[in-house]
């Protein structure tokens, strides 16, 4: 019993604690960009629902943790709810009682009142800031872990799959497909598995030549590192083997490097996924909700605290395991956040457009029109994220 409740309390304080840690680093780029540029923020909080923390800077902002930990916001002097949608009667009365108190110098102040260009850059500040997160865990891993470099060299091929038929043999190494370098297999199997039903122009190195094939992944369950089944594009081969692996040490600037490298691969999978996904060609159910994160997170670590290895490696596996899962769900808070839907920031910077186009914010009723439906798309969205979520969770019993 005892056992079962240490278990509990790992498994949810890993998910709260990464998911808090990587919405503070967002709301902290809306916040930072707009008081750079002198912006009243009224409110920060990391969670909704009522406060169990809360304290007033010098500033003015009431800094607060809520009792629902699965989000949070900024408020900005002026909205009207944590989507920093506008209230326009307060912002009227605002600026009313400003002109009245000698004070129009501090109309400046409201973000609604704010340049376009600015308040697009401080609505750009909170994906950003995910971004440049992932970046900086990357690197820090790279820098302290170091690197485990596996040569996508072709050790056994399954018969009958898209290897064989494309004509692979064991002892290939795999260069390029299509162009891209994939010597690596932390290059070659996500550029696979987003691929299937795709000929890809392969290039291979056989006894000490290269050779030309064309080789077309297919769609197959497969189980992945946390337990889940996910249907992804495989030619089935196993890679790599004892003389293909080494291990790499970076210098602080490689380091950095090798950071915006993985950002950058993340992202350019993602869109490649994204892409597929409009073609018909995905059913997106490998994008996971709050569930999977929690499942992802907790699981990792209770797995790292039960492993029968000595404090000093569960210290070091907890620390690679858990920030390199941070830094990829901080990836993709960064993108799902820049989706041009009202009440996330992507919507606010499609409004901003249309102001910049037109030279006149969109009308009240149409804004507010446009956060109703925006919020019925995030809970539809919510919705089938979570149906995927317990269907891999599901999945982990099969």
């Amino acid at each position: 019993m005892l056992s079962a409740i240490i278990t509990a309390l790992i498994f949810i304080t890993s998910f709260l604690v990464v998911l808090s840690f990587l919405v503070f680093f967002h709301e902290l780029g809306h916040y930072s960009v707009a008081r750079f540029f002198g912006v009243a923020v009224e409110r920060f909080s990391i969670g909704f629902g009522k406060p169990l923390a809360k304290w007033k800077a010098k500033s003015g902002t009431e800094w607060s943790i809520g009792s629902l930990p699965l989000g949070g916001y900024v408020k900005f002097l002026g909205d009207a709810g944590a989507a920093s949608n506008p209230d326009t009667e307060k912002l009227a009365e605002i600026k009313s009682e400003l002109s009245e108190q000698g004070k129009a110098d501090q109309i400046s102040d409201v973000f609604h009142f704010k340049p376009v260009w600015q308040r697009t850059l401080i609505v750009l500040a909170g994906p950003i800031a995910n971004f440049i997160l992932a970046i900086a865990i990357f690197a820090g891993l790279a820098l302290t872990l170091g690197d485990y470099k596996t040569r996508s060299v072709v050790m056994e091929v399954v018969e009958g799959g898209a290897a064989d038929r494309a004509g692979v043999l064991a002892g290939d190494y795999i260069l390029s497909m299509n162009g891209k370098d994939v010597s690596d297999t932390e290059y070659l199997i996500p550029f696979i598995m987003v691929r299937s039903g795709e000929d890809l122009e392969t290039i291979i190195e056989r006894a000490g030549r290269n050779v030309n094939l064309t080789i077309t992944p297919e769609k197959l369950r497969r189980q992945d590192q946390f337990g889940g089944y996910n249907e992804v594009g495989t030619i089935g081969v196993s890679l790599g083997g004892a003389d293909n692996v080494s291990v790499v040490k970076y210098t602080p600037g490689e380091a950095v490097g090798k950071g915006f490298e993985r950002f950058t691969g993340t992202i350019s999978t993602t869109a490649t996924y994204i892409g597929r996904i409009f073609k018909g060609k995905e059913d997106g159910t490998a994008f996971g909700g709050p569930v999977r994160i929690a499942t992802v997170t907790g699981k990792t670590a209770v797995t790292v605290v039960n492993a029968d290895v000595g404090w000093k490696q569960k210290v070091k596996a907890l620390y690679g395991s858990l920030f390199s899962i941070a830094a990829a769900i901080s990836i993709g808070l960064g993108v799902a956040n820049l989706m041009p839907i009202p009440a996330l920031d992507g919507g606010h910077l499609l409004y901003y457009g249309y102001e910049a186009i037109a030279g006149r914010p969109l009308s009240e009723e149409k804004q507010e029109f446009g956060f109703r439906i925006g919020f019925a798309a995030i809970l539809t969205l919510l919705i089938y994220l979570t149906i995927n979520d317990f269907g891999w969770v599901q999945s982990m019993s099969s």
